[in-house]
């Protein structure tokens, strides 16, 4: 029985083919001065390149000049140039294929070349089985083998051989993780495991399925109904140490295959599979059933106070008539007293004028039923939410345990008070109970004339503990997500190693002597130069007259000649249905082959089922109606691939594909130099069952929903996208995208863009210590306080604006802090969403985030400055925004049904629509900049093109796009037409575009 090929087509090329692009050629195959030596012995200018590019293929990749096959023409022009000969040469060499097997032994035995054997495969399966415990990626797996054989001087396996072995020792690495899993546990913990698959009494349901229902919406049941799952889960006695005798990412993947597969299937694996599956699950269960009951919370206790808050403002309105009223007599009765008191009258009778004495009485008693405490307070309606938060804070305090920082003991000690009464069942707190922790905003209501009020004790404990989670100042035992600060980060060992040995990977100075002289320095040169330019009326389009700063906003640079334009070409664009696009981008780019099956690792076996499942997530249609709108799969079918072949991570790589072929089209460089990109979050309202798992932002109305959190580069390619709340802060996220596309990469000071919810000191501090140029548009500029080394008199232009003088001393006292910050955020230790949440909610002045926003000032100071004085800067980052606003209005176009809701549940599935979406745009935007490009070339022939007007072109267009109706596959998806292998052009209109 043959053996079915996993690896793709392109993968193979990728592993066993010499690379193609500039720089790897030059760094493979240039020759040496023995090399040449030798090759120039040989006889004929066809023997000599054959000499070499043999040479060179068993260098890299490590294989030979296989017979029949043609090397790439950029590698025998680079190979041939070095030895003096005509490229065409090789074709006499190839004709006779002695003198290649001979050329390929002779070099084997010079470079030392052992061939691949039985014992050659056995020693590295031993070797490679290390490598498989913590990737399960065949491709990966066999890149690793032949960089090893490289290594070792052996000649590179054939494909078919090469996979086996990584097949083989991937199962071998599969059964040694279940080993390490299930090792230990008792009969007792095995027994429980398999009850998980056995059915809940009385209910068709099994234990393992109720426990994956985990409840979203922020009610009392919910909470409750965590908690009693939590509970069973701690029953089976896993102890959570277990989980890291594998590597994590593993741990991940057997769930993520549990996931998956029913749990009638998983209860009829083999027993030590079973059960390290059931383990995995189990621990993963752990964490995020934690996890959510501290999510859950913080949303309880914030629902607390927005209902406290919209209650008293409701009395307040209800009672503004009454209000009202009394306001205009005692103003009428305050001018009759004053009128008095000029005139020398009696003021009791110029009372009585205006209301009789006993009424007047009547009226104060009155208004003090109205009034409201002196600050005004909505804390006063508090207690009346007590009895809710009662019917689970004691089960909650009781479930979890809290740990924390010394700040945070007096909190710890009240929790565990409340915790001890609520099990005694006790109700009035001792008079020794902890009140350090007690905020002078709470302490008017808790601490009362007659003692501690314990309805706001509790209420109390209950809001500070939601504020220092937040900070990371208290975290969970068990919890994923709420753990602590210095957790989070690298060691302070691992930093000073890495500056011993490679040096931190941040873009500035480390030596902080060194890099506060430059900085300041560069800011003392910019507030004179911007100063005196300021003083001079030299800035472009602004002014700053008596510290009022007013910068004239920028006007439309687009020309009516290049918006014609852009109408002529797409009218040229050939109409097309959403599958056939999405069909043709594939066949261009091959990004199908990343949606690989999640435990072996193979293609969809249909791709046809595969797009329908893609386009189901980015058209916001889903996967029922999707299969009842195309004919080419069931709904069983289409669940099938989007459960084993559609995730997060090949969502992923399969953007990253389309991104590289975006950023390489020819017209995509006339959009930007791709040394730009922008962000921004677009709003989607909720509904159904989403609705529970959203929140409302007031910003966009009283409706719940969620954000896109969207990255685009200058070139119009949408390389990241992130599923936030809509009431977080878009400035928590705009450098995890950055460093997503990126990676390891320096980023070579790239520029970023972001309007005014991208904005915080804390982004431009991190940003300039990655090595990124932070640009945002940021609002209300005049009202936006600068920073100096030296005295602000010094700049008397600028003194107004300058708000103070750089804290120096608190940069310098946690530069370390700074650094490991850095370091941690680029090395892919924590997110910087993660750091920059916490230490955007510390609720006392932690000197961290303190000296952080301090060079954060710095920073914005400089961009301030070079804000004020450069127009250009001010156009390119309104430019950078509106492409971010016209790719924003396509999605909106592509996510079309369920009325544009999103109706999800899960955090998983409103990702994946999130992705989906993302990916069926930059497909959209890759077809719509070749075709751009071709019907540019088109219209060249009759008339002229101006290149000035190419740079406002925008491949963001989609009426040509038939987004709606059946989607139709046909059989045969070859869609190529022309020489070009794209589809005719429509004719070009009878208009004519004059330049400028």
């Amino acid at each position: 029985m043959g053996h079915r090929r996993i690896l793709t087509g392109e993968q193979i090329a990728q592993l066993f083919d010499p690379p193609t692009d500039r720089r790897g050629i030059i760094r493979h195959y240039t020759l040496s001065a023995a090399d040449l030596a030798m090759i120039r012995r040989g006889r004929g200018d066809h023997h000599r390149l054959g000499l070499a590019l043999m040479l060179c293929y068993l260098r890299y990749p490590g294989r030979p000049l296989h017979a029949g096959e043609i090397p790439d023409p950029a590698l025998v022009s680079f190979v041939a140039t070095q030895i003096d000969v005509l490229p065409d040469s090789l074709g006499a060499y190839l004709r006779v294929d002695q003198n290649r097997r001979r050329h390929s032994a002779a070099l084997q035995d010079r470079l030392g070349l052992r061939p691949w054997g039985p014992r050659v495969a056995a020693d590295l399966a031993d070797w490679l089985l290390a490598h498989a415990l913590e990737t399960d990626r065949l491709v990966d797996l066999a890149a690793l083998v032949l960089e090893e054989c490289r290594g070792r001087g052996i000649l590179l396996p054939p494909p078919a051989r090469l996979e086996r072995l990584c097949i083989e020792v991937r199962y071998r690495a599969r059964r040694e993780i279940e080993r390490r899993l299930t090792e230990g546990l008792s009969a007792d913990q095995r027994r429980r495991l398999d009850a998980l698959t056995e059915r809940r009494l009385d209910t068709s349901q099994s234990w393992l399925a109720w426990l994956r229902q985990i409840p979203e919406s922020a009610k009392p049941a919910s909470m409750l109904g965590v908690i009693e799952r939590l509970e069973h889960i701690r029953a089976i006695d896993i102890d959570p140490a277990r989980g890291h005798r594998i590597n994590q990412s593993r741990l991940a993947q057997l769930v993520r295959e549990a996931g998956r597969t029913t749990v009638q299937h998983v209860a009829g694996y083999e027993r030590r599979r079973r059960h390290a599956v059931l383990t995995a699950i189990d621990l993963d269960l752990s964490a995020r059933l934690t996890d959510q009951a501290i999510t859950l919370f913080e949303r309880l206790i914030g629902a607390m106070f927005r209902k406290a808050e919209g209650r008293h403002a409701r009395a307040f309105q209800a009672e503004g008539r009454a209000i009202n009223e009394k306001v205009r007599l005692y103003a009428r009765i305050g001018a009759a007293l004053m009128a008095a008191r000029a005139g020398q009258g009696d003021p009791f009778a110029a009372i009585d004028k205006v209301i009789p004495w006993d009424r007047f009485c009547s009226t104060v008693m009155e208004a003090e039923t109205l009034v409201r405490s002196e600050d005004f307070d909505p804390y006063e309606v508090l207690s009346e939410h007590y009895a809710g938060i009662r019917r689970w804070a004691p089960a909650f305090l009781a479930t979890f345990e809290f740990q924390g920082v010394p700040a945070a003991a007096s909190l710890m000690r009240a929790i565990a008070m409340l915790r001890a009464m609520n099990s005694a069942g006790a109700s009035t707190l001792p008079k020794s109970a902890p009140t350090a922790f007690v905020r002078p905003r709470w302490a008017r209501h808790v601490l009362t004339a007659h003692g501690i009020d314990r309805r706001f004790y509790e209420l109390c404990v209950l809001a500070e503990l939601r504020q220092r989670l937040a900070a990371g100042d208290v975290w969970v035992t068990g919890s994923r997500q709420y753990r602590a600060f210095e957790e989070r980060l690298i060691s302070r060992e691992t930093l000073q190693v890495l500056q011993k040995e490679s040096g931190i990977p941040v873009a500035i100075e480390t030596d902080f002597d060194r890099f506060i002289e430059t900085r300041r320095t560069w800011l003392d040169a910019r507030l004179a130069e911007v100063d005196a330019r300021a003083r001079g009326g030299l800035l472009p389009d602004v002014t700053i007259e008596k510290g009022v700063l007013r910068i004239t906003p920028i006007e439309k640079s687009t020309p009516p000649e290049a918006e014609a334009l852009a109408a002529k070409l797409y009218a040229t664009l050939p109409r097309i249905r959403i599958t056939d696009l999405l069909t043709e981008v594939a066949g261009w780019t091959g990004f199908l082959d990343c949606f690989t099956h999640l435990r072996t690792g193979e293609a969809a076996a249909d791709p046809r089922v595969l797009m329908a499942g893609l386009l189901a997530d980015g058209l916001n249609l889903g996967l029922t109606r999707m299969a009842e709108a195309c004919s080419i799969a069931s709904l069983g079918q289409l669940a099938w691939t989007a459960d084993w072949h559609i995730r997060d991570e090949t969502y992923a790589l399969a953007l990253r594909r389309l991104v590289e072929h975006q950023s390489r089209e020819p017209l995509a460089a006339l959009f930007g130099s791709g040394t730009a990109s922008s962000s921004d979050g677009q709003f989607f309202r909720a509904g159904g069952s989403g609705r529970d798992a959203s929140r409302i932002n007031a910003h966009y109305g009283p409706e719940p929903g969620l954000k896109f959190y969207t990255h685009l580069s200058d070139r119009y390619a949408p390389f990241h996208t992130r599923v936030i709340a809509a009431t977080a802060s878009e400035a928590l996220h705009v450098l995890d995208g950055l460093l997503d596309h990126h990676g390891d990469a320096p980023p070579r000071q790239h520029r970023h863009h972001t309007d005014g919810g991208g904005v915080s000191d804390h982004v431009f501090a991190l940003c300039a210590l990655l090595g990124y140029v932070f640009a945002p548009r940021i609002p209300d500029l005049k009202d936006r306080r600068l920073y100096s080394f030296a005295r602000p008199a010094a700049y008397p232009t600028l003194a107004p604006m300058i708000a103070g003088r750089i804290n120096v001393d608190l940069i310098r006292a946690h530069w370390s802090d700074l650094l490991r910050i850095a370091t941690s955020i680029r090395t892919g230790t924590v997110s910087a969403s993660v750091i920059l949440r916490q230490l955007a909610a510390y609720p006392r002045q932690n000197a961290v985030a303190a000296a952080l926003r301090e060079l954060g000032r710095l920073e914005r100071t400089l961009f301030t400055l070079d804000w004020l004085e450069d127009p250009g800067l001010r156009r390119e980052s309104s430019h950078e925004l509106n492409k971010g606003e016209a790719r924003n209005s396509l999605a909106r176009a592509v996510f079309i049904h369920r009325l544009g809701e999103i109706r999800d549940r899960t955090f998983e599935n409103q990702t994946h629509r999130a992705s989906g979406l993302n990916l069926l745009v930059t497909a959209i935007i890759l077809w719509n900049t070749r075709y751009l490009a071709q019907a540019i070339q088109a219209l060249r022939q009759v008339e002229d093109v101006p290149g000035t007007l190419l740079r406002h072109l925008s491949p963001i267009g989609w009426e040509h796009v038939n987004l709606t109706g059946d989607y139709i596959w046909s059989a045969n998806q070859k869609s190529t037409e022309n020489h070009a292998g794209l589809r005719p052009l429509r004719p070009i209109p009878d208009t004519t575009t004059h330049a400028a």
